[in-house]
């Protein structure tokens, strides 16, 4: 498998999950792996040089001598070279919608939650059980600071395809934003031991796992285009072997 355009890729980014694992799914999913597709580097501390583009900070997607900066813009360029950005353009947009209802979910629960922070069974249930729930018709704009998980996974669902996939005929970035923030959680096989159980997966992780299992159940189609991520034969060989991770 060549690399894009035949430039050398270089993902550059902390030693976790993070940020970066949209786009190594992606590139996973186009048949890319590390050192069989581009470079993967991992860092415990930020490179001397080369981060300008991210206006100093980490993740980098390097492409050559080009890199790009911001997490948005890296999962735009990547669904497009590996072909996972739709059939259109207004399927690409639409990919790009779900990525940001999904930054802006996260947004809110890091409101609630710091990061590194542990989630207390009161802000569990305030996530998972309360709130807004006028998921359909124009937002209550008077509820906005009680829009929580039922809110956002209620009013992304109706925005999505009904035939398996979030957006078009096949697996997309959408797709893949989707299983990242709702259905990707740590295994033993690349969980180090002082990892705590609320960082192994989405919304508290191995706190909430069955509260977040039974919110999926509740909105299927959220359900199936994880599903079809995780179905997906490079996915599964990604996950099996990407190795100890963080966060």
């Amino acid at each position: 498998m060549t690399a894009f355009g035949g430039e050398a890729i270089v993902c550059k980014y902390w030693g976790g999950r993070g940020l970066m694992e949209p786009v190594r799914m992606m590139l996973a999913i186009s048949g890319r792996f590390p050192n069989a597709g581009y470079t993967d580097e991992r860092h415990s501390s930020p490179p001397s040089s080369g981060l300008e583009s991210n206006l100093g900070r980490l993740p980098i997607v390097q492409v050559g001598s080009e890199s790009i900066g911001q997490s948005g813009a890296q999962y735009m360029y990547v669904a497009r070279e590996c072909d996972l950005l739709g059939d259109n353009s207004i399927e690409a947009a639409k990919c790009m919608s779900i990525y940001e209802h999904a930054r802006e979910m996260t947004q809110v629960w890091r409101e609630l939650v710091p990061w590194g922070a542990e989630p207390t069974a009161e802000v569990l249930n305030k996530w998972f059980s309360e709130g807004s729930t006028d998921v359909s018709g124009p937002a209550v704009g008077a509820e906005r600071s009680t829009r929580f998980l039922t809110w956002w996974m209620g009013r992304i669902e109706s925005t999505l395809a009904s035939n398996g996939f979030a957006v078009g005929n096949r697996l997309s970035l959408a797709d893949i934003i989707l299983y990242n923030v709702f259905a990707e959680h740590m295994s033993a096989s690349d969980c180090p031991p002082d990892v705590k159980s609320y960082s192994k997966g989405p919304f508290g992780g191995d706190l909430a796992k069955d509260k977040l299992a039974a919110a999926l159940a509740a909105h299927p189609k959220i359900k199936a285009s994880c599903d079809a991520v995780a179905a997906n034969k490079n996915i599964q060989k990604w996950l099996a072997t990407r190795g100890t991770q963080y966060f």
